[in-house]
């Protein structure tokens, strides 16, 4: 029986680093999806419940590896808020994966009673006892601080009702997060949302991670690196739904445009950004031989690029290009 599980708040000083990987490696921009069902991230516009039968359906012929944390924030809320659906989806779960993620679902929503006469019908009382001792806390509760997950839950909450305090919620996280993280979470979010877990472009070594690692003492306490990654996650998943969601869209910017800090944050990394990306162009246009003398364009390139991708501050990151202007 597989169900929902939450990164802890603490993780053992050797496996820190290997955390960090396999929690990147998970991350997905295509946080709208369950089971190969599109409808989902569109569901609160209709409710038709032909969108819960096809995710279901595909997810049943194609059960993911690990329980998508969407598909069971998105159920919570539809449970929460539909009794007649909630009742329809719980007398025609069939499969097994179903009945785990359905019995997740109603934990997070916080109908506790409902779980557990779901969990005496169909055999599911390890799992119940699993859950309520767990760390998964109701829906109302969870407030993004450290722990990836959290963000796809809300994701899921929002794409069964359509309510935008589900993602106010989510970057409420870069307000109380002080300027080093949220310029590092911005920068990493980026990164993500043009070249996935790996944070770096073909033809460039991955350091990102492993410096924010080392900036962060993730070996010794991981806590720090992960809201830093909770923080990039969530741009990366907010601005990839913001492209067909106009209600995202709006709150995404009316938040970054309504604080000043996070404002004058927010610009200064999207135009380094901008020139990150100019950067690793015009390297690839120089293409210096290996073992050759770099020309002082080069040279200027590659040490911008390596300064950025190490999270130096971004006027000390393309400084050097100025100089080549000069």
């Amino acid at each position: 029986m597989r169900w929902i599980s939450r990164l802890g708040p603490r993780v053992a000083p050797g496996s820190a680093v290997l955390l960090i990987a396999s929690t990147l490696c998970c991350l997905r921009p295509e946080v709208a999806s369950a089971g190969g069902a599109d409808c989902m991230p569109t569901y609160y516009r209709a409710k038709s419940p032909a969108c819960i039968d096809a995710i279901f359906a595909a997810i049943q012929q194609a059960p993911p590896r690990t329980v998508p944390n969407n598909l069971v924030g998105f159920l919570a809320e539809l449970f929460r808020s539909s009794s007649k659906e909630r009742e329809r989806i719980l007398t025609a779960t069939s499969s097994d994966y179903l009945k785990s993620v359905t019995l997740t679902s109603l934990w997070l929503a916080g109908l506790t009673e409902e779980a557990r006469r779901f969990a005496a019908t169909n055999n599911l009382s390890a799992p119940l006892e699993q859950l309520a001792k767990s760390s998964l806390v109701a829906l109302d509760a969870i407030k993004p601080s450290s722990l990836p997950g959290d963000n796809d839950l809300l994701i899921g909450a929002y794409m069964a009702s359509g309510n935008t305090d589900f993602i106010q919620r989510i970057l409420g996280n870069y307000s109380s997060a002080d300027d080093e993280m949220v310029r590092d979470g911005l920068r990493m979010g980026f990164m993500m949302s043009k070249f996935g877990p790996n944070l770096a472009p073909k033809g460039r070594a991955p350091v990102m991670t492993r410096v924010a690692c080392e900036k962060y003492q993730c070996k010794s306490d991981a806590r720090r690196l992960l809201r830093v990654m909770t923080l990039a996650s969530a741009l990366w998943a907010l601005q990839s739904l913001s492209q067909q969601d106009e209600r995202i869209k709006k709150t995404l910017n009316s938040f970054f445009t309504g604080d000043p800090r996070l404002k004058t944050s927010f610009l200064i990394e999207q135009n380094a950004f901008a020139n990150y990306l100019t950067t690793v162009v015009g390297l690839t246009a120089l293409n210096n031989p290996a073992g050759g003398e770099p020309s002082p364009g080069y040279a200027a390139m590659s040490k911008s690029a390596d300064i950025y991708e190490k999270l130096g501050p971004a006027n000390e990151a393309f400084a050097p290009l100025q100089d080549i202007k000069k």
